[in-house]
């Protein structure tokens, strides 16, 4: 924060003097441009996003057994993910070839 508070004052460090006249009314208000606000406003959202994040929880069990994870229907688990096998019908003229099919999915816990 004191890194941020120290971008918002660096600006106004570096202050030049004009002369008088007609472009005194342009430089007593420091010239804003819509950049300058953009830049500031966005600044201050990126403050605000910090501030608001900075408070973090995590809910940790410390008696509980883990879960054991499981398989639908009669499915091996193997290294962690779940494997399956299905049956594919093809029906090519008069001939019907029956292709089996590997997939894997994560187990549920």
């Amino acid at each position: 924060m004191a890194a941020a508070a120290s971008l918002c004052f660096a600006g106004s460090s570096f202050a030049q003097e004009n002369s008088g006249g007609e472009a005194a009314s342009s430089s007593a208000f420091g010239d804003m441009n819509k950049e300058k606000i953009v830049a500031g406003v966005v600044g201050v959202g990126i403050l605000g996003a910090m501030i608001a994040n900075n408070r973090g929880s995590t809910k940790t069990v410390i008696n509980g057994p883990d879960p054991e994870p499981t398989c639908d229907g009669s499915d091996p688990l193997v290294d962690g993910v779940c494997t399956g096998t299905t049956t594919t019908v093809t029906i090519s003229g008069t001939t019907t070839i029956n292709v089996p099919v590997t997939f894997t999915y994560l187990p549920t816990l």
